[in-house]
């Protein structure tokens, strides 16, 4: 049984990683992206626990550290296919989205709250769309723009915008939380052309290498110095840490950017609060109120929307498929 399910997990690892000479289904897209979203999600609870023995950018350079390996193992020798002329975009995409992603999110969320941070984060996708329009990466619609209304008004519902506070001793929080925001969203716009050429595997492995060279001196004594201290739950909540929201997490979603534009895949930013409030009822038996249902029911209709206003996108080529136009031709 262990075999047969090892094997199934292969094959899905191999389908998720490996370029594709076929448009893949907009389906298996979504549902990647639901998946990232349900991993990410986790982290509040796996992160607090860890933060208990270790300092955020403790904690931020042990995810860095430890994805960085087990991907690594993963991509083996397949890290050596990297082009030189890609080596200055990729420290560009690991500050965006691995040093300044994690390090500004951790370290303003120790000098917020949980509520400025969930309404903070809700500003993804609006910047994910304010950055490819302006870059023209991507076209407006009027389905799109609906959308990313509509689902920022039921995240809003959700978290419990009227709770936001308003404080001094907040700003300097809240603004690293913007600014984390607000890089995150420009990796999305800016990384999407290169993932035509490279692999996502390949992609992401260098990032996280890259990334950890420059986080394990900053916080890697004080991680150690928690797991040494730490009792066997806090370690399984660190095995998890790396293994869902961190490397699967990073990696299903720069797949799914492969396939989909930009905002499509900041759009699903939005289902993170459910997953937070499903895992808060399931096990610290919070109650699911009609404030959770409407809010619900905005954020999937603002993720339908988006889906409707987006380009269909071929997984090799990255090219827009206009309805009755032939599929590019393949690079010489």
């Amino acid at each position: 049984m262990h075999s047969t399910h090892s094997t199934h997990f292969t094959h899905f690892t191999h389908s998720a990683v490996c370029a594709s000479s076929r448009a893949v289904p907009q389906a298996r897209v979504i549902l990647t992206l639901l998946v990232v979203q349900i991993l990410f999600g986790t982290l509040p609870f796996t992160g607090q626990v860890v933060m208990r023995w270790m300092s955020p950018i403790g904690a931020a350079s042990l995810r860095a550290v430890g994805a960085a390996a087990v991907l690594a193992l993963v991509c083996g020798r397949r890290l050596g296919t990297i082009a030189l002329r890609d080596v200055p975009h990729l420290a560009l995409y690991t500050l965006l989205a691995i040093v300044g992603n994690q390090v500004l999110f951790l370290e303003g969320l120790s000098r917020s709250t949980q509520i400025n941070a969930s309404v903070l984060i809700t500003t993804i996708p609006v910047f994910t769309v304010a950055f490819a329009l302006a870059l023209r990466r991507e076209r407006a619609s009027a389905w799109k723009l609906a959308g990313i209304a509509v689902g920022l008004g039921g995240a809003l519902l959700l978290v419990r915008i009227e709770q936001f506070e308003l404080s001094d001793r907040m700003v300097l929080g809240d603004l690293m939380v913007i600014a984390n925001c607000s890089l995150w969203s420009l990796y999305l716009v800016l990384a999407r052309p290169m993932l035509r050429r490279v692999s996502p595997l390949v992609m992401i492995t260098w990032m996280f290498l890259l990334g950890a060279l420059v986080m394990a001196p900053l916080g890697l004594p004080s991680a150690i110095d928690g797991l040494s201290r730490a009792p066997a739950s806090a370690l399984w909540a660190v095995v998890w840490m790396l293994a869902g929201p961190t490397a699967a997490a990073y990696l299903l979603n720069v797949w799914a950017l492969r396939e989909a534009e930009s905002s499509q895949v900041a759009i699903f930013t939005y289902v993170q609060p459910l997953v937070a409030g499903i895992l808060a009822w399931g096990f610290a038996g919070e109650s699911l109120s009609a404030r959770t249902a409407v809010s619900a029911a905005l954020i999937f209709a603002g993720v339908a929307l988006v889906q409707v206003g987006g380009s269909r996108i071929d997984g090799v080529s990255g090219e827009r498929q206009d309805p009755g136009r032939a599929e590019p031709e393949a690079p010489r």
